[in-house]
This record gives C-alpha cells, structure tokens and sequence, in this order.
C-alpha cells in the first residue's frame, strides 16, 4: 500500500499501532505534537510535512483533545477508518493504564521531596519539543509570507487583544484559506 505520486509508503495497521502506543505511552508532561511529527514525518517518512500541518490545523480547530484529534487525522490519511481507529486506539490504551499506575506510585509517594523536580524535569523536556516544532512551523510559514500575516494577526487578536479564540479564528479562517488557495 503506497502512494505512486508521494512516494511515501502507506504503514500497516500493526506499526501505526505500536508507534502511537509508543507516543503515548513515553510522551509524559506534553510534547506530544513533536513526538507525533518526529514519528510520522522525520522518522517514518508515512506523511509529508505539508499534510501533517494540515492535520495539526484541522486537528487544533476540532473539539477534543488536539493530539487525539491529530492521530486520528493522520490514521485516517494513511488507511482510512481502520487507520484512525489503530492509531486511537494505540495512542490511548498505554496512557489510560500509565494513569491509574501513576496515581497508585504519586500516591505512596506524595512525601518524597524530590518528586516535584522530576516532573519539572520531564516538563521541561516536552516544552523543548514543543519550541522545536513552533520553530519548523516557523520556517515552514516564511516560505510563504502572507501566512506570516495570518499568524501575526491571529498572535495579535488572541494574545495581546484578548480577543475569543473562536470569533477570531472564524474571521480570519476564510482569508487563511483563500491566500492558500490562491498559492496553489
């Protein structure tokens, strides 16, 4: 299963299984946006950067949970339902285990002093990931200046003006696309 045009191969149901499993299970205190498009694009090579772009922006404008959202995008694109369903499922059901262990270990050792410098510690390491891929997006925008406009304005609105997110997005959405649309 392959895609002739992109050159990329289309993974089986079992690696995109193990590999968000693997996401999900090691990818404590956040990051996981980075560890996702190390994965699928750097590592693996299953998805183009352009499409996992997409899928983020698709994924952050969705109810739910982002990063659940963006396997499930990324599942879908590369063997339909079936794909979406293996990369949820995969990415959830170490977690949802870790959890209810983590809680049994944080509780018996709620006294332990140094505790809360290893969670720091692993927060920190996720905000690093997090930097790196604002980073790519970065360079991935200057390639095309008006999405640089987009994002200032939307930096602007939201940040600095405090403006809902909502609103703003719906606004400035139909701009973002038609310039897009206008570069293809």
């Amino acid at each position: 299963m392959s895609d002739p045009c992109s050159g990329f191969q289309s993974p089986r149901l079992r690696s995109l299984f193990i590999l968000c499993f693997k996401i999900g299970i090691l990818s404590f205190g956040g990051g996981l946006t980075g560890w996702l498009y190390q994965g699928f694009v750097l590592k693996n090579r299953w998805i183009e950067e352009d499409d996992f772009a997409s899928s983020l922006a698709i994924s952050q404008m969705l109810p739910g949970a982002n990063v659940v959202n963006l396997v499930i995008c990324m599942g879908e694109q590369l063997r339909g339902p079936v794909g979406a369903l293996s990369c949820v499922l995969g990415f959830l059901v170490g977690p949802f285990f870790a959890v209810i262990a983590l809680c049994q270990v944080f509780d018996a050792l709620a006294d332990f002093a140094l505790l809360p410098a290893i969670s720091d510690g692993v927060a920190f390491a996720a905000m690093g990931l997090l930097v790196v891929m604002c980073m790519r997006g970065v360079r991935r925008a200057l390639r095309f200046p008006p999405s640089v406009a987009i994002i200032a304005l939307t930096a602007v609105l939201v940040g600095l003006l405090q403006l809902p997110l909502i609103p703003v997005v719906v606004l400035i959405a139909p701009i973002s696309v038609a310039l897009a649309w206008r570069r293809a």
